[in-house]
């Protein structure tokens, strides 16, 4: 609890969205910026994740009976607590059945400072039934080095812009990928943002296009395969400050430890 009155204090300084909103006092997960609606059937892949019966960040469907999300989405957090929704375009819809958890897996070096490893793996108490709105979404090699300039695609429910209005459906934007050395020095002045070997790097440097509050530990995609998962920032799609993303494929092999794919 101390952790999240320090960032909220922080947040109010330099606009960081790490951290899902328990409330108008803590204020996270991000939310599109300058893209576009569309439909669950578009990426069937994403999950509405709830705390306490309250929307709380995205997620990732990657099996029948798996999903990713961002590390400081569960942390802290028990299964009685967590609960997926899928196959809704909608946003924070409570029509379908809570999918509810058996077992969370915070990656067991995730750093809470600084969300380092910033990756839980859920494992769902039933198997998914999957058709057009519900679906898994590809994972990447081992180790894969995005070039710069690879357009990414990024989805969830996050707000249309800082402090704004929530959507009233999922949204979609594209955003090009930043290589982490770039990456490293727009956060160099104490932004209380850290690009580690397991941060990948995405946005316009003029800004204007990505995620917000309410999209962490949602997907970003190249060509169908899941790269990322939505993680922190400065603000929501400010200039000079790409969003950061958890890199799946530089945590691929502990997936692969804990869920067999």
């Amino acid at each position: 609890m101390k952790f999240l009155i320090f960032i909220t204090s922080v947040s109010h300084i330099l606009g960081i969205w790490a951290f899902p909103k328990e409330s108008d006092i803590v204020k996270s997960e991000e939310r599109i910026i300058g893209g576009n609606p569309t439909t669950i059937e578009e990426f069937p892949y994403n999950a509405q994740l709830y705390v306490s019966f309250q929307f709380w960040c995205g997620a990732c469907i990657i099996s029948p009976k798996w999903a990713l999300t961002a590390g400081h989405c569960t942390y802290q957090q028990s299964t009685s607590n967590v609960s997926l929704r899928v196959g809704a375009t909608e946003y924070n819809q409570t029509a379908n059945e809570p999918v509810t958890l058996a077992e969370i897996y915070l990656h067991p070096l995730y750093n809470d400072a600084t969300l380092d490893y910033d990756m839980s793996i859920l494992l769902l108490n039933e198997h998914l039934i999957f058709g057009k709105r519900i679906a898994a979404i590809a994972l990447p090699p081992c180790n894969v080095v995005l070039p710069a300039g690879t357009m990414a695609t990024v989805s969830g429910w996050g707000r249309l812009a800082y402090e704004g209005d929530d959507p009233t459906q999922l949204q979609e934007v594209t955003v090009p990928i930043v290589t982490n050395e770039e990456c490293a020095i727009s956060y160099s002045n104490d932004t209380g943002v850290y690009v580690t070997d397991r941060v990948l790097c995405a946005g316009y440097e003029e800004g204007g296009r990505g995620g917000c509050n309410g999209d962490s530990g949602g997907p970003l995609t190249v060509n169908g395969v899941l790269y990322g998962l939505v993680s922190s920032g400065v603000g929501c799609a400010e200039a000079g400050f790409p969003g950061t993303y958890v890199n799946v494929s530089s945590l691929r092999s502990y997936i692969a430890s804990v869920t067999g794919l």
